[in-house]
C-alpha cells in the first residue's frame, strides 16, 4: 500500500496558540509603556529641582531679583533709522506749513513753472491742496488765487 502524505489538522490548537502570542504581545507592551510613563515621570522631577538649583545659585552669585532681561538703569539703544544713519533724528517743523510759504510767494496768477520753481518736487502736493481748499481756480494759462468775498 502506497503511502500519503500526513496532513496536520489545524484545529483549536493553533487558534489558541495565536490568542496567547497576542495577549502576551499586549501584556508586554503595556508594563513597556507602564514603566516608559515612570521613567519620563521620574527625570521631570529631576529637572525640575535642577531649575530650582540653578535659580538659587544665580541668586546667591549675583543677587538680586532671578528675572531676566535688561538690568534696570542701563540707557536703551536708539532704534530705527537715526540709529542705523547715526545721525539725530529730525526736529519737527516750526511756523506755517511750506505749502503756506509757497502760496504767499506767489503772484495773483501764476504757472504751474512757477510753483515748480517755489515748491520743487512738492508742486503737485501744493497744488492739489490750494485747489481742494478752493483757493486757487484753474485759468486759460495758468491757475489764479480766489479772492474771499
Amino acid at each position: 500500500m502506497p503511502r500519503g502524505r500526513k496532513r496536520r489538522k489545524r484545529g483549536k490548537g493553533f487558534a489558541a496558540n495565536a490568542l496567547t502570542v497576542v495577549r502576551q504581545a499586549r501584556e508586554a507592551a503595556k508594563s513597556a509603556l507602564e514603566s516608559l510613563r515612570r521613567e519620563i515621570h521620574a527625570t521631570t522631577t529631576k529637572l525640575a529641582t535642577l531649575v530650582a538649583e540653578e535659580k538659587s545659585f544665580r541668586l546667591d552669585l549675583f543677587g538680586g531679583s532671578p528675572r531676566r532681561g535688561r538690568p534696570p538703569g542701563r540707557p536703551r539703544k536708539a532704534r530705527g533709522r537715526a540709529a542705523a544713519t547715526g545721525s539725530k533724528p529730525r526736529a519737527r517743523r516750526k511756523g506755517t506749513p511750506r505749502a503756506e510759504r509757497f502760496f504767499q510767494k506767489l503772484g495773483a496768477t501764476f504757472t504751474l513753472e512757477d510753483v515748480r520753481k517755489l515748491a520743487g518736487r512738492k508742486a503737485g502736493i501744493s497744488l492739489a491742496q490750494w485747489s481742494r481748499a478752493k483757493r486757487i481756480r484753474k485759468t486759460g494759462k495758468g491757475y489764479q488765487k480766489v479772492t474771499a468775498a
